[in-house]
């Protein structure tokens, strides 16, 4: 169940180039997330943004956790690019944040029991709405493909690893891993792929990146979920600004923030829709 809450910073730093983590303390969002959800978060007491800017959960410490300094914690891995952003970068140690969450459907496990090959595709930031995935999912036979235009824009490679987990990087200019994208980097694995069992694909990144791959998951043995994102207003289906166009034949324009952000990939008409990056 979805709620509005403080927050405590525990820490705000740049790991990256324009790439920042922001940890918060807030038991009561951190006991619920599930791989997939995501928080609003207001940015600044004023209301220069107004609006709250929605941000995939990177890592989340419920009470159960095994680290128990971190429990309550939860992870914002974010991109400095607008205002919002931007004035995330000031908040410090002990700073109160006001968030509304988990909101959104997450990502659907395989079911039980099973045992499925699981492939992880991101995409730059888009690998953050993947990790806690990859943690609920670490007992299988994981995959992890992450991309980025260069070795600044890869990001959560040593977490990854601590996964036990096979990683494969690639960028677009060549100076990390293999040159390419991360979807030229899935098809090439995909011929390693056997042709009786059952894979399940979940990925996250750019609309380009994400219409790339829904070209090549055709075959019916790859079931594959994708996390989208989108400029949003509310955050729970209020205001109907972040609405996909989809084939469902009762209801076309679906909202990412309510009955998304995560959705099967053939259930979208990619080459119509219009899509907006956060901020």
């Amino acid at each position: 169940m979805s709620l509005q809450t403080n927050g405590t910073v525990v820490r705000n730093r740049r790991i990256r180039s324009l790439y920042f983590m922001l940890e918060i303390y807030c038991p009561p969002i951190a006991n619920q997330i599930k791989p997939g959800q995501f928080v609003m978060l207001k940015v600044s007491d004023d209301t220069s943004p107004l609006l709250r800017r929605p941000f995939s959960v990177y890592r989340s410490y419920p009470a159960n956790h095994p680290e128990k300094e971190k429990r309550g914690d939860l992870l914002i891995l974010y991109k400095k690019v607008g205002k919002g952003t931007q004035k995330m970068t000031s908040l410090r140690k002990g700073q109160k944040v006001n968030l509304i969450g988990p909101l959104g459907n997450g990502f659907a496990l395989p079911p039980l029991p099973s045992s499925a090959h699981c492939v992880l595709i991101g995409g730059g930031v888009g690998i953050v709405s993947l990790y806690t995935l990859a943690e609920a999912l670490k007992n299988k036979q994981l995959l992890i493909l992450i991309g980025g235009k260069t070795h600044n824009d890869i990001l959560g490679v040593e977490d990854f690893r601590k996964l036990d987990s096979n990683i494969l990087v690639t960028t677009e200019d060549g100076s990390l891993g293999v040159q390419g994208t991360v979807v030229d980097l899935f098809v090439s694995q995909t011929r390693k792929f056997e042709r009786n069992k059952e894979y399940y694909i979940y990925a996250c990144g750019p609309v380009p990146m994400l219409g790339a791959l829904a070209g090549s998951v055709r075959s019916k043995n790859l079931i594959c979920q994708v996390s989208l994102e989108a400029r949003m207003g509310c955050g729970f289906g209020a205001c109907w600004g972040c609405v996909v166009r989809t084939k469902h034949p009762k209801i076309p324009y679906q909202r990412v923030c309510q009955e998304g952000p995560v959705f099967h990939i053939g259930d979208i008409i990619w080459e119509r829709e219009r899509f907006y990056g956060r901020v």
